[in-house]
């Protein structure tokens, strides 16, 4: 009983910042001059949690995720980088992705690619080719900061997962 309290809280909290940066990003004034609403930055570092519902294990357990992007192009709507993510419950699954990243409209940025999951299973440690994708919505908050809902799906031969959550990133 006391996991499942801890992830609804977490759930929570991820839902609460949510609300809570798409309050700041409304009030935010942009310039005139501004062009786009993503950041012009080369480079991306994100940072999200989230909750992440598990098909096989069917619970719900707390993850987090970091990515370095390298955007491209004159107008910033295409990148390359890499990501990570872990879902923390009895069985750790963490993921090491090689992502592609494109910018369909200024506000949502959606990332995907090839990668290989660690995963604990029995005691034991496996590594299986993995895909990951994620959409993030982008409000920002600051001239290099934003924040925003996210969600994201994982596929490997032996699990599959859903997560939603917050994400911030800084352009730098």
């Amino acid at each position: 009983m006391d996991s499942l309290q801890n992830n609804l809280r977490f759930m929570f909290l991820a839902i609460f910042l949510t609300v809570f940066a798409t309050g700041l990003s409304a009030q935010h004034k942009h310039d005139d001059d501004h062009k786009h609403l993503h950041d012009d930055h080369k480079y991306h570092l994100g940072f999200g949690i989230a909750g992440s519902y598990l098909s096989v294990e069917q619970a719900v357990a707390p993850g987090f995720h970091i990515h370095f992007i390298r955007q491209l192009g004159a107008e910033k709507k295409w990148g390359v980088g890499l990501g990570f993510e872990s879902i923390i419950e009895e069985n750790t699954h963490s993921n090491f992705t090689v992502l592609g990243n494109w910018h369909p409209v200024d506000f949502l940025s959606l990332n995907a690619g090839p990668g290989l999951v660690f995963a604990k299973h029995e005691g034991e440690t496996e590594i299986l080719p993995a895909f990951q994708t994620e959409a993030v919505f982008e409000f920002n908050i600051l001239k290099k900061i934003h924040i925003g809902p996210t969600a994201g799906f994982g596929i490997d031969r032996e699990e599959s997962h859903f997560s939603v959550g917050v994400h911030v990133g800084v352009g730098l």
